[in-house]
């Protein structure tokens, strides 16, 4: 008899093994598939990596401006400028950036990179919509001439 002996199971299945990959991959695609807002700050720094990628050749960008440009993008991240979707027009279909609004990206004459957001001035109906100062809000008291006599 074989008491006291232990029988290795030669057989091992990797179905349950595949099945916990597939379900990791599925919920990866589908996290992705979110609308901008709604991705997590990784995922969303995830996305810039690829679109930095992506845009790279069009500017001829070398592997250190490339790092430059991601830390600009992460900090501008951090300072909640690429939040909305106004913002950012994320494709969800193919889970890519396409473009980033306002974002100019240039190389100078000497042939430097440079990079950064442009702001866009309006004058033109700031002036219904702006708060009024303080001298031109109208008083609730009004002056009155006659005086009060203490008794």
């Amino acid at each position: 008899m074989s008491r006291h002996k232990t029988y290795r199971n030669t057989e091992t299945t990797s179905e349950p093994i595949d099945a916990f990959k597939n379900l990791l991959e599925d919920s990866a695609r589908e996290a992705y598939s979110r609308p901008w807002h709604r991705l997590e700050r990784g995922l969303r720094l995830n996305r810039f990596r690829i679109f930095i990628e992506d845009v790279a050749p069009q500017y001829e960008m070398t592997q250190e401006e490339r790092e430059g440009f991601f830390l600009f993008i992460q900090k501008a991240l951090d300072k909640k400028l690429l939040n909305t979707l106004k913002v950012v027009n994320y494709d969800q279909e193919k889970q890519r950036i396409t473009a980033i609004r306002g974002l100019e990206i240039k190389r100078n004459g000497e042939g430097v990179l440079k990079w950064g957001f442009s702001v866009k001035v309006t004058h033109g109906d700031k002036a219904a919509t702006r708060k009024k100062k303080k001298d031109e809000i109208s008083s609730v008291s009004t002056q009155c001439d006659t005086k009060i006599e203490s008794a």
